[in-house]
């Protein structure tokens, strides 16, 4: 009897290990990466002395800054265009295709991405002509306060900044 208990424990693991990670996994550690992605936007701002902005929507994000043809996707691996991961499919965006792979631009600051509800809530001042749902990232390192709420009714991630300190991610029940 306990040969076959140890049988059905390893079992069990191993088809814990072999299911995809679900979509509550997949939104926590997205906020983990966006709340790290945020830092590196910002210190990438200040240091090139160009404002850059994150510009998200339901079909994912990019980090964009101004160029010559208007706003364009930052030319950093670190910070490419990318898929909601819960959406399935290919993670990157090709950079040239970063708005309509977004869904366009939404001019509200809270949307839905499959299952999850995305919200900004941000204390800056808007510029630039950016739309709501596009977090701004200035040329000095400091900013407004910023609350970005990953939320699958169930789940709440909240990425926030008081605007000096790193951005950080807590979690909580909807």
């Amino acid at each position: 009897m306990l040969v076959a208990l140890v049988i059905v424990g390893m079992v069990t693991a191993l088809a814990a290990f072999a299911l995809p990670p679900s979509e509550n996994a997949q939104m926590q550690r997205e906020a983990q990466r966006l709340s790290a992605l945020f830092d590196a936007a910002r210190q990438h701002a200040a240091e090139t002395g160009v404002p850059l902005a994150w510009a998200s929507g339901p079909g994912g994000y990019a980090f964009v800054q101004i160029g010559p043809q208007g706003w364009e996707p930052v030319d950093s691996d670190l910070l490419r265009p990318r898929v909601w991961p819960w959406l399935g499919g290919q993670r990157d965006i090709p950079p040239q295709d970063w708005r309509s792979a977004l869904g366009a631009q939404p001019r509200e600051a809270a949307y839905s991405a499959g299952s999850v509800t995305v919200s900004l809530r941000e204390g800056g001042v808007r510029s630039l002509g950016t739309p709501p749902s596009w977090l701004l990232f200035g040329s000095e390192p400091v900013g407004g306060p910023v609350q970005i709420v990953l939320s699958d009714g169930a789940q709440r991630d909240s990425i926030q900044t008081d605007g000096f300190a790193p951005f950080v991610v807590s979690r909580s029940r909807s």
